[in-house]
């Protein structure tokens, strides 16, 4: 590995031992996870020696890696190195330990190693800088990361950190590393494969049903983390038999199919069009957004709350999963082989936004009853079918479905003005000032995939939804 790479690797190596250190160490006074402020330190520590790879970023480095060393010291870091809190704390603490040397390592040898000749933008500067990452496409990957977190939590402003900036502050990271970190993988997966939507969409339903079934297992609670409604939404859908309601599973599997995952997704392929097929990250990136979401996941699972499912329900659930995925290769594997041709004509964008609010509007008016349930999901097959047809017989681009994610988007967060947060005590000026800080979030997400252009795409962009 480069020792370029070993910076922010070395520093993500010690935010995740003391992100498990906050689970397995003493748990705060109301007996949940206590983080570590160290952990935080160290993420954005990564992300700026990763971006700014000159001697001042790695300066900033050491001295984020100074400040956790001296915080962990007045901790007693040597009597948890020798395990007197016990394996697990002493584990971390090796962990958080290792990374750290192998981060101040690269961090010095960068400081040897000086400024290359001619400045930093002289001729020599690539010697340092190698391999040197795309920032277009780091801002592009960060601002998925970001949309996903406020798409599928902060958006509908339902919890006690609406108008909170520190909970925002710190939801924006948790929520990217739950829901952004594995959108990023299942995109980068089909894009590397050549599959289509169809297969992305069918990987997205298999992350939200692990999120609703198994890391958070809402699904199966009778009273998740006491949000107010809680029970009046799950009993008239209640299936006793499976211990979940019909308009819960509904609600939570596709909420974050589209909030958590596609639109998001479809937003951020549409900033930048020829990126749009192509991977965006490489197997370092890959597999740290593989590891955010697996610690973000045990995180949640670590909750008490977060324990309702029993064991034959977890076996289904992982059962549904697997039939998930297997119908997404399978598509995936028509995808490569079929053939395409460009439609007679190019669906109108201003038409299809105005039809997307309308078909995401529907769901969220009808009632949690059977019939509720029945005409939500009617209305969101339908628009599938439609969405298919128009993809298959009409020119379609990537501003198409970033029309359509900015539409429902768009619904999600104007509902969030008309109720306050399910849980906790939020006062009317930070919930309205949050509620419109988020909607110009997705304003300016919808506006930079589709600003200063018009409704034909340029030759080069139009394709046909591929098969998978």
């Amino acid at each position: 590995m480069r020792r370029q790479q070993l910076v922010p690797v070395g520093l993500l190596v010690g935010a995740v031992g003391l992100l498990g250190l906050g689970v397995v160490g003493p748990p705060t006074s109301d007996g949940g996870i206590r983080i570590p402020p160290g952990a935080p330190i160290l993420l954005v520590a990564a992300g700026v020696s990763w971006w700014w790879r000159g001697r001042p970023g790695a300066v900033l480095g050491l001295a984020a890696v100074a400040v956790v060393t001296v915080a962990a010291l007045g901790a007693g870091l040597g009597p948890d190195l020798i395990g007197a809190r016990g394996l697990p704390v002493a584990v971390m603490r090796w962990v958080q330990v290792v990374g750290l040397v192998v981060a101040t390592y690269a961090l010095v040898r960068r400081l040897a190693a000086g400024p290359a000749p001619g400045g930093p933008d002289g001729p020599d500067a690539a010697v340092n800088n190698r391999p040197g990452p795309d920032r277009s496409r780091v801002l592009q990957v960060v601002g998925l990361l970001a949309l996903c977190g406020i798409g599928a939590e902060l958006l509908a402003a339902y919890g006690d950190s609406t108008g909170n900036i520190g909970g925002i502050a710190f939801a924006l990271v948790f929520f990217g590393a739950l829901y952004g970190a594995p959108a990023l993988v299942a995109r980068e997966l089909v894009r590397r494969l050549g599959w289509g939507w169809p297969s992305l969409l069918l990987i997205f339903a298999a992350l939200g049903v692990a999120e609703a079934g198994l890391i958070d297992q809402s699904l199966f609670s009778a009273d998740y983390g006491g949000y107010a409604g809680w029970e009046e939404n799950r009993e008239p859908t209640l299936i006793p038999s499976l211990g979940f309601s019909g308009y819960n599973a509904y609600s939570f599997i596709i909420g974050h199919v589209i909030f958590s995952f596609a639109a998001p997704v479809a937003l951020a392929e549409a900033w930048v069009p020829a990126r749009a097929r192509k991977p965006w990250l490489g197997p370092i990136g890959t597999a740290l957004a593989a590891v955010a979401y697996v610690i973000a996941a045990l995180f949640i699972l670590s909750d008490p709350e977060s324990r309702s499912g029993s064991p034959a329900q977890l076996l289904a659930t992982a059962g549904v999963i697997v039939v998930l995925l297997l119908v997404a290769f399978v598509l995936g594997r028509r995808a490569q082989t079929a053939s395409h041709r460009d439609g007679a004509g190019e669906v109108p964008l201003p038409a299809l936004f105005v039809t997307a609010l309308v078909f995401a509007l529907v769901p969220d008016l009808t009632p949690a009853t059977w019939l509720g349930v029945a005409i939500a999901a009617t209305t969101t097959v339908v628009f599938c079918v439609l969405v298919l047809l128009a993809a298959r017989t009409r020119v379609w681009t990537v501003r198409h479905a970033a029309t359509i994610g900015a539409a429902y988007l768009v619904v999600r967060g104007l509902l969030a003005f008309t109720y306050f947060p399910l849980i906790g005590d939020v006062a009317a000026g930070p919930k309205y000032a949050h509620n419109v800080a988020m909607l110009l979030v997705v304003a300016l997400a919808g506006w930079l995939a589709l600003r200063g252009r018009t409704a034909t795409a340029p030759p080069a962009e139009r394709t046909a939804l591929p098969a998978g």
